[in-house]
């Protein structure tokens, strides 16, 4: 673990202590991962098994009342990569959690061709239509990623809408239902996307800053804690009771003393 991922487990310590004392309403804390290798396999089951014992399960979208003694806990995907399916899908079924895996439809069967957010996706291969299509719907929920994967603040008006509007509409005929969340590549958003996506039908995105989502949260967007099945699991409960929920702050309080050039 880096110097910069020590401090930062280590004010999620102090955060996680302090919340147990304050005792702050009931939260949802949303977990979304990217890849699942053939040896991480145990430790996404082990991560698993510690969520169906220790926390709620909830869907990302869930808008109703939250466990007051329990984490409040949804898992969601990036990518829609084969390894998902083929790793993670087991453990899923064994543990009876639910997730959402967000696609990206211009690369359905394909290698990813964006730029990568972990060295390890490299080597990664999307979902095809047939494989998404064949996902249990009893506990696997499809959203969008976009059709291609871009950085969307990058794009003009008519190119967000058409990563949009396209995206969703393959979804729509591939899954023959409602598609209306969407998951932000890179987690790159601004005002204009957010309301572009609310234009495109969109009921809920989701971000990858973490946040904590009180019952009953209209806003259309949603934060998300990265999780890996490489996190051990002193680091992994510590997500899972929303410790890094402080993360937001110390980014808008870097902003006002370092603002961008």
């Amino acid at each position: 673990m880096s110097l910069k991922s020590q401090l930062k487990t280590a004010i999620a310590m102090g955060w996680d202590r302090a919340e147990r004392v304050r005792r702050p309403p009931p939260k949802l804390t949303i977990l979304y991962y990217h890849a699942v290798r053939p040896d991480q396999r145990d430790a996404f089951n082990a991560q698993m098994a510690a969520l169906k014992r220790e926390a709620n399960i909830v869907a990302p979208d869930h808008s109703g009342p939250l466990d007051a003694d329990r984490p409040n806990i949804a898992v969601t995907f990036d990518d829609a990569f084969r390894s998902v399916r083929e790793h993670a899908l087991p453990a899923l079924e064994q543990h009876r959690v639910p997730a959402t895996i967000f696609v990206p439809t211009g690369w359905l069967g394909r290698s990813p061709g964006w730029r990568m957010e972990t060295s390890g996706d490299h080597e990664e291969i999307v979902m095809s239509a047939e494989e998404i299509a064949a996902l249990p719907r009893d506990l696997i929920t499809i959203g969008s990623h976009t059709v291609d994967h871009p950085f969307l603040t990058k794009l003009s008006d008519a190119a967000v809408q058409a990563q949009l509007v396209q995206s969703r509409a393959t979804l729509e005929s591939l899954m023959g239902g409602v598609i209306d969340t969407l998951a932000f590549p890179y987690g790159n958003h601004d005002d204009r996307v957010v309301e572009a996506a609310g234009k495109a039908g969109y009921r809920h995105v989701y971000t990858v800053a973490p946040q904590a989502i009180v019952a009953g949260d209209p806003a259309i967007s949603r934060g998300r804690t990265s999780a890996d099945p490489a996190d051990n699991p002193t680091l992994f409960a510590l997500k899972m009771r929303g410790a890094f929920d402080w993360m937001p702050y110390a980014s808008k309080l870097k902003a006002a003393i370092i603002p961008r050039s």
